[in-house]
């Protein structure tokens, strides 16, 4: 014998479909409207960045963005897998349309300070600045500052390049002002050779004493 419970269940069941049923019925009866789309006067996609758009991961302005992305093209092209950022200051004075050569050289020469980053986790990459020494990895990161300081920027005063080894090690600096020309400094040892043998399993790598 059905209990009550089962007689309720049924009888929520048939007053559910009677009202699916009435909802059905009335869905024959409607006109469903048709409109033809209007062209809107606004295009949802722009077809080139505004003027001032860049991305601040490689600059904190458009100039100095482009030519750090270029700079990193360029290494990576010659299979030397930096990642390059610039910080050129003051900043105001890049915010131009860096697609006008114009303005972009305008701006360059405004510049009175640059900071340079320059990171990788490649092992081959870090390797081969390793092998030169301390001199030829001073070598190899002042032709990069005097890469971009003949690009136009004729108005610094000071320079600083950040040489990271993965995220949290700073390897070493670069500086070079006007006057006073290029220093270099090794702030991990070297990492005491760990990058040579044994390989480092993952980063950030542990700090040696200083160099």
């Amino acid at each position: 014998m059905p209990t009550s419970t089962d007689r309720r269940r049924r009888a929520l069941l048939c007053t559910a479909l009677a009202a699916l049923a009435g909802l059905l019925s009335g869905c024959s009866e409607a006109q469903v409207a048709r409109t033809t789309p209007v062209a809107s006067a606004t295009p949802i996609v722009l077809a080139t960045l505004p003027p001032i758009g860049f991305n601040h991961r490689y600059g904190n302005n458009p100039v100095a963005a482009a030519d750090a992305f270029a700079l990193e093209r360029k290494l990576f092209s010659q299979k030397e897998y930096w990642e390059v950022g610039l910080r050129a200051d003051p900043a105001a004075a890049g915010f131009v349309d860096e697609s006008d050569p114009n303005a972009t050289a305008a701006a360059r020469g405004r510049f009175s300070t640059i900071f340079v980053i320059l990171a990788s986790e490649s092992l081959p990459t870090l390797r081969a600045l390793l092998a030169g020494g301390d001199a030829g990895q001073q070598q190899y990161c002042q032709q990069l500052v005097d890469g971009l300081r003949t690009q136009g920027y004729t108005g610094l005063q000071n320079v600083t390049m950040a040489v990271f080894f993965g995220e949290n090690d700073r390897h070493a600096d670069l500086t070079w002002s006007r006057g006073g020309g290029y220093t270099f400094k090794i702030l991990d040892n070297n990492l005491n050779g760990a990058l040579q043998t044994p390989i480092p399993t993952a980063t950030p790598f542990a700090t040696p004493p200083p160099h």
